[in-house]
């Protein structure tokens, strides 16, 4: 069983070199496919370097088209059958797609699976496990009140990294887009990432059309490798106002009463309007 492994990538900083050159490297892997998003100079010339190796193929020309478009691009050319999607900015340890594809296969078809990454310290990340999202999670967690879980499990936070980490596969609600895997039938079935995000949050929303589905979403612990973070070279302030509307974006699509969904669709609009665009 062989696995395509997909970057999608724009801006990443010098942790893309370390990024590309695990993913080559990894078990199983024959085909490592780089979406490049319209790179700068460094980048570009990193992206260069790896695509003489026969596992490359290189996707580029369509400028920054966003994450989710540049993942479905990425999996429309894929030429195996199980695909691990793989942030930038993560270093994968060379058996996590190995691991990952004989989770997906032991698992009843179809599936979604999600890595285990650690930060430089070696903690577990914070949204490779997740609650269903909902307007009160966010809330909560947003605003800091997820510290009175404790005594109230009504205010149990939307990431679970704090949990005891189990010793094998568990089905979660929702897993991070850094690391994950599907069979590409399933990714095309459910249509792959919504390309109505930009940027973050279409993680969450590929969740919970999986879970609608009936589809078992499953965090398979690891350690598979790790997140980098802050490598980024994009003006945080442009990701911070993708991440909200994409949180208005999934709470239009997914709110639980028409209140829910017309407050997001107001708050949509009013970041169309004001928001940065990349």
């Amino acid at each position: 069983m062989s696995v395509s492994i997909i970057v999608a990538t724009f801006r990443t900083g010098n942790v893309l070199g370390d990024c590309l050159a695990a993913a080559v490297r990894a078990d199983l892997v024959d085909e490592v496919i780089i979406v490049d998003n319209g790179n700068p100079a460094a980048e570009t010339a990193t992206i260069d370097a790896f695509a003489a190796s026969p596992k490359v193929r290189v996707v580029r020309g369509q400028g920054n088209v966003g994450f989710a478009r540049a993942c479905n691009m990425g999996a429309a050319v894929a030429r195996n059958g199980v695909l691990v999607f793989v942030n930038p900015d993560v270093v994968l340890n060379a058996d996590a797609p190995a691991r990952l594809a004989a989770a997906l296969n032991a698992a009843p078809p179809p599936a979604v699976i999600g890595g285990d990454l650690r930060d430089n310290e070696g903690r577990p990340e914070r949204g490779s496990r997740r609650e269903r999202l909902t307007f009160w999670r966010a809330f909560v967690t947003v605003t800091g009140l997820s510290r009175l879980e404790r005594w109230a499990p009504a205010f149990r936070d939307f990431n679970r990294h704090t949990d005891p980490m189990p010793r094998e596969a568990v089905r979660v609600s929702c897993i991070s887009g850094a690391l994950f895997a599907l069979r590409k039938a399933d990714y095309d079935a459910i249509g792959g990432l919504d390309e109505g995000y930009f940027l973050h949050v279409d993680d969450v929303d590929l969740c919970r059309r999986a879970e609608q589905r009936g589809w078992p979403v499953l965090f398979l612990p690891g350690p598979h490798g790790v997140h980098a973070r802050s490598t980024s070279q994009v003006n945080p302030h442009t990701v911070f106002a993708h991440k909200a509307r994409g949180m208005a974006r999934y709470f239009q699509k997914f709110g639980a009463n028409p209140i829910e969904r017309g407050v997001a669709g107001l708050v949509g609009a009013f970041l169309s309007l004001t928001a940065p665009r990349p």
